[in-house]
């Protein structure tokens, strides 16, 4: 009766385990970082990086307030300029999850209009930025843990 009792508490773990694992999973997977590349003619660059840190870099860190983004926000360029694609300045962001990406989206005019105002909003800043930029894409990866 023991080993019938002990088989069947086994094979109820493993059914849990088996059902309950992918949504586990799943969770673990909501980190999605936003990977903006810009092209900027070296004429354009110091303007570029000055627009960024005085408008771009404030706008995130106030994300970052709100709890939608985490980590550091990042700007790279590269040291030797590969041939394809070619990027100048690649800027990273880490949205907590999609849920927050879509409030991103959903709050971004009014978060820039609060920290700048009278400047025309976010898109009016996506238009400056636009005149300056050769070349402009987003790619939004999904983190993958590996521990």
């Amino acid at each position: 009766m023991k080993k019938v009792m002990l088989m069947a508490f086994f094979l109820t773990m493993c059914l849990f385990l088996h059902y309950n694992y992918p949504l586990a999973e799943e969770g673990r997977y909501q980190v999605v970082v936003e990977e903006s590349y810009y092209a900027v003619s070296p004429e354009n660059e110091d303007k570029f990086v000055e627009i960024y840190k005085s408008k771009v870099f404030h706008f995130w860190k106030e994300m970052k307030k709100m709890g939608l983004i985490d980590g550091d926000i990042k700007m790279y360029s590269q040291r030797i300029h590969t041939l394809k694609p070619h990027w100048t300045f690649k800027t990273v962001v880490r949205f907590k999850s999609y849920s927050a990406i879509d409030k991103w989206l959903e709050k971004r005019e009014e978060v820039f209009n609060k920290l700048f105002p009278g400047e025309g909003g976010y898109k009016e800043l996506g238009k400056k930025i636009k005149a300056i930029t050769e070349e402009h894409w987003d790619e939004f990866i999904r983190e993958i843990p590996l521990e």
